[in-house]
């Protein structure tokens, strides 16, 4: 059960950079590892013959795993390190020293801070940013710091002494502090922006430079302004690199709910001296039956109930209610004031994302697990569900379009989208069986109808979705058919083509989505692909009949024009010889008649 179980789990790890964490069947924790693309480095696990007995043996005992998505892989390996100094799993034997990554140091209580590497963190009022994970990487980055940001790079025994400006001055790399020529005001607004650029406001800091950049080259100052580009470009992703580890934060717990029908999933991330220390994840079960507000208040309280250390920030995606209530509770617990915090905007916001983002594809795998899907669903799938109201996110949608003529050679589609891309071998057509009537509605249900008649099958695959192309009419008659069919569990909806507006079974109102959705713009391909699918088939039928008797697809010629027109000349070899205005001597056929008759029996004579 256990391996089907791991089968299903490998099949739907998103393609992500990311940190796992590979359980026992208790829950524990075996081994920890990072992948810049998740799958393949965890299926790697469970393939092929393992190359050691150390391998051998994690693979014997692996019964589950979880992961956390990161943006790079250098936040992942970031994140890999913290959690396995925490954690210290038995199998990371290779990453349980005490290896030190290195950081940038600000010394903001200096007169004249400056800024360097270093890879021992002291409590001595600096600020330290990072760590980095590749030293090549922060040297560039210190280069590119060093003209976008000019600040003394020499040692507080060389400033105290004074002298000579050094050849940083004159590249404009340094105010020359040790010769009183920087302003000490000047000297602070960069110290500020520098830090306010690593504590997450570098969008700001960093168009002040494009706007640099562009104005070099107005002045033909190409190689400077492709220097500024370049160490933009550079900076410009420095800040995603902050997000697992910043001693200057205080000790706090994000906590992310994510809610989509009767589920909800809480993942919950640690922050203790800077560093992601633990990861947890909470399901609730019946969440339909409370709002997210109620549901948070009831994760806070599982998740702190038998925990003593709490700490004095809970960062929240949904604020709960009793927020003050558990606010004093929590307080009580910790011995200080706690409080829960919504972050709009800033680094705190930052890491409330990363685990709502976790959350949210923790909560789209038990979904996916629990229907059988072994792929991950696309954002429209999710779009719709929540517009229309579905239990579970479309991944199978059938969409069904009538063509006929004026009621004649009318002919029905069914199309299969499978994760929104189009899946074949699923087409069927359908020749209508309704006598020559332009009753779309009662077309569209005889073809409901047989199209339910299948699902009883044994390897039939019942759709999460049906799609009408077609208004009220068309989409409450096939409702009523898979009702007396015992299919009214199956979700219809309607797309109407002018409006482009979505019909619901027994809603007086359309739902209507903008254009941009991503919803809409997966039901409007749904629709066009079963327009063309009929379309094509009602040409070819009428291509084929042209061949047998190419008076079929001349309009508005009924069968008493018809009859008439064989009595007259006997056959349709003598009509095809007769002139328009022969044709025009037949009563009922006019000029318009008699040119679209003489034109399809010389097409006609043409295929012959």
């Amino acid at each position: 059960m256990w391996r089907k179980h791991l089968e299903e789990k490998l099949r739907l790890v998103p393609e992500r950079p990311g940190v796992y964490l590979l359980k026992n069947a208790r829950g524990e924790i075996l081994y920890i590892g990072k992948a810049k693309r998740l799958p393949g480095r965890v299926r790697s696990y469970f393939r092929g013959t393992a190359p050691d007995v150390r391998l051998e043996q994690l693979r014997s005992r692996v019964r589950d795993f979880d992961y956390v998505v990161t943006a790079n892989e250098a936040e992942a390996l970031v994140l890999e390190a913290n959690l396995v100094k925490s954690h210290a799993p038995f199998f990371n034997i290779e990453l349980k020293d005490d290896k030190k990554y290195p950081f940038l140091k600000i010394g903001v209580r200096h007169a004249y801070p400056r800024l360097l590497v270093t890879r021992t963190v002291v409590a001595d009022g600096s600020r330290y940013f990072g760590p980095f994970v590749r030293v090549k990487d922060l040297r560039q980055v210190l280069r590119s710091l060093q003209r976008l940001f000019p600040l003394r790079s020499c040692t507080d025994r060389r400033l105290a002494q004074g002298g000579r400006e050094c050849l940083k001055y004159s590249l404009g790399l340094c105010p020359a502090p040790c010769t009183g020529k920087a302003d000490p005001d000047l000297y602070r607004q960069t110290v500020e922006r520098l830090v306010r650029f690593f504590e997450g406001g570098g969008e700001g800091v960093l168009r002040h430079w494009e706007r640099r950049m562009r104005a070099l080259a107005k002045e033909l100052r190409f190689e400077e302004s492709a220097q500024f580009r370049d160490d933009i470009q550079r900076l410009a992703t420095l800040g995603e690199r902050q997000r697992m580890t910043d001693l200057n934060r205080p000790d706090l717990d994000a906590i992310a709910l994510a809610c989509r029908g009767n589920r909800a999933l809480a993942t919950m991330f640690s922050h203790r001296a800077g560093k992601v220390v633990g990861m947890w994840r909470l399901s609730v079960g019946e969440a339909d039956q409370a709002a997210p507000p109620a549901i948070m208040a009831t994760v806070l309280a599982e998740h702190y109930q038998g925990r003593d250390q709490v700490p004095p920030i809970v960062l929240t995606n949904i604020l709960p209610t009793d927020q003050a209530v558990l606010e004093g509770w929590l307080s009580e617990k910790a011995g200080r004031r706690v409080r829960l915090v919504l972050p709009r905007r800033g680094p705190r916001a930052e890491l409330i994302r990363v685990a709502s983002e976790n959350a949210a594809l923790a909560l789209e795998e038990v979904e996916l697990l629990e229907a059988g899907t072994q792929e991950r669903l696309q954002a429209s799938a999710y779009v719709l569900q929540d517009a229309l109201g579905l239990s579970t996110a479309p991944y199978r949608i059938e969409g069904f379009d009538i063509s006929n003529l004026q009621g004649r050679m009318a002919v029905g589609s069914q199309v299969v989208f499978r994760n929104g891309q189009p899946h074949k071998s699923g087409y069927r057509r359908y020749r209508i069986r309704l006598k020559d009537s332009p009753d779309d509605v009662a077309m569209m249900a005889e073809m409901i109808e047989r199209r339910a008649g299948h699902f009883a099958d044994e390897e039939a695959v019942v759709p999460d979705l049906i799609l009408i192309d077609g208004g009220k009419g068309q989409v409450n008659r096939a409702a009523d058919v898979l009702r007396d069919a015992g299919y009214g569990s199956i979700p219809v909806v309607g797309l109407a083509k002018r409006e482009e507006e979505l019909f619901l079974p027994g809603e007086r109102e359309p739902v209507r989505l903008p254009r941009s959705s991503s919803g809409l713009q997966l039901l409007q391909r749904v629709r066009d692909e079963a327009h063309r699918f009929a379309v094509g088939y009602h040409r070819r039928l009428r291509r084929e009949a042209m061949t047998r008797d190419p008076l079929s697809a001349v309009r508005g010629l009924g069968a008493k024009r018809r009859q008439a027109l064989m009595a007259r000349f006997g056959d349709l070899v003598s009509l095809a010889k007769a002139s328009e205005g022969e044709l025009m001597k037949t009563p009922g056929v006019g000029p318009n008649l008699a040119r679209e008759i003489a034109a399809a029996l010389r097409r006609g004579g043409r295929r012959g």
